[in-house]
């Protein structure tokens, strides 16, 4: 099962970086690297899907542990 994704026209950034900046009382460098990591996509080598590097770790599609490839 695919999720579908629909526009949240009352959804603002500066609102929720604000709140999570308050409510978790985390440093604006976490913050920037939490909403790069839902940002940046790779793609899987096995399936060819891309997905959100903070997902590394919740693979819909494989069991098994990832394997990072550098370079």
């Amino acid at each position: 099962m695919r999720a579908k994704h629909v526009i949240d026209r009352n959804w603002d950034l500066k609102k929720f970086v604000t709140f999570v900046r308050e409510t978790f009382r985390i440093s604006w460098k976490e913050i920037y690297w939490k909403i790069w990591s839902y940002l940046y996509l790779i793609r899987c080598d096995r399936c060819q899907e891309y997905y959100p590097i903070a997902e590394m770790n919740n693979c819909r599609f494989h069991s098994e542990a990832p394997k990072v490839k550098l370079g």
